[in-house]
């Protein structure tokens, strides 16, 4: 009988990666994929070099495997992970790249987001605007604040703490402050 990856836990998957389980490692990848990369892409806003990163984030994991120590962290672990490639990603840019990029014409990039389920046009149309309202507000964050917006689909305010190494008070100061500051975006885009 076949093994049942989905039903494992992130650490019994690495454990089971070391043991010898390649569909273990692949597990991990499919589980994290959509989220790491969206993640990635949000604070580069270059599909290329967001997919590069994601790459390069797994390429560790996978090289780093017989490192990692089960603690129930793995989440935390791949996200701080991708912040680190992100952040050194900036650092070895010109001083005119920025998590604000912009592109030739001064637009904001656009992303596009697969709709999952099925919708009524209208429905996935409002939602996509909605979407990218809030998209536009939160490019005017400050970086922490919006890692945190970015984040927060994804992970606990605990587990955002964990991957940035920073205290769970500071995360959730930091996202209370964005989130009053999206609601003040939003309503003067109303006015």
């Amino acid at each position: 009988m076949a093994k049942n990856y989905a039903q494992l836990t992130d650490d019994e998957l690495m454990d089971g990666f070391v043991r010898g389980e390649p569909e273990a490692f692949e597990e991990l990848v499919l589980r994290y994929k959509n989220p790491l990369y969206q993640y990635i892409l949000a604070l580069v806003a270059d599909e290329s070099a967001a997919g590069d990163l994601f790459q390069e984030v797994f390429l560790s994991v996978y090289k780093q495997a017989e490192n990692y120590r089960a603690q129930g962290k793995f989440k935390a672990f791949l996200f701080r992970s991708a912040r680190n490639r992100v952040l050194n990603y900036f650092r070895d840019r010109p001083e005119d790249f920025s998590l604000d990029k912009t592109d030739e014409d001064g637009n904001e990039p656009l992303h596009e987001v697969l709709p999952s389920g099925e919708e009524l046009p209208l429905q996935a149309l409002e939602r996509a605007e909605l979407g990218e309202r809030i998209r536009r507000a939160a490019l005017k964050l400050p970086p922490k604040q919006r890692e945190i917006i970015y984040l927060r689909p994804y992970m606990s305010f605990k587990e955002i703490a964990a991957a940035r190494g920073v205290p769970l008070g500071t995360v959730l100061a930091d996202g209370h402050r964005a989130i009053k500051k999206l609601q003040t975006f939003l309503r003067d885009e109303n006015l």
